[in-house]
């Protein structure tokens, strides 16, 4: 698959052991050159990250430990992390879990296909993506096999 922007490691975070193989086993099938790690909770999340250099975070929202949102607002408040690119990666398609996660300052938000065809089409675009860049997907979701801008409601 292209990657027009280098991301050499990611880091899954979800507590449901067979998301988590199946997420690891696309990506390494499709992008066997990028690094996958998994952790299960936030609290591992937390400590791996000030250990190691990651390019793209994908949070799942419920998880023992600590919540996706206390994950985002701890990285969000952190310096030496406040920039990393967060993919919230959760089976919620409810848009008060979406809209959350935007005011956490997500950068996109994927409802876990449970296609592996979806999976793939979502990971292709997303690790397209320059996200340190003020990205186009930025403040988007994927439902559904689409892509969906995301429009905050008052």
């Amino acid at each position: 698959m292209e990657q027009l922007y280098p991301i050499r490691h990611i880091l899954l975070t979800d507590d449901d052991k067979d998301h988590a193989i199946l997420f690891s086993r696309v990506i390494k099938m499709e992008y066997p050159h990028v690094f996958i790690s998994h952790v299960a909770d936030g609290d591992q999340l937390i400590h791996y990250l000030h250990l190691h250099q990651v390019d793209l975070l994908f949070l799942d929202l419920n998880m023992p430990c600590k919540s996706g949102y206390e994950c985002l607002l701890e990285i969000r408040n952190d310096p030496s992390l406040h920039d990393l690119p967060i993919i919230v990666y959760s089976g919620s398609a409810h848009l008060s879990d979406i809209q959350k996660s935007f005011i956490h300052r997500a950068d996109f938000y994927l409802v876990k296909p449970f296609i592996i065809e979806h999976l793939k089409t979502a990971l292709r675009k997303i690790l397209s993506v320059n996200w340190k860049d003020n990205p186009p997907l930025k403040h988007h979701y994927f439902i559904n096999n689409s892509f969906v801008p995301y429009i905050a409601t008052a």
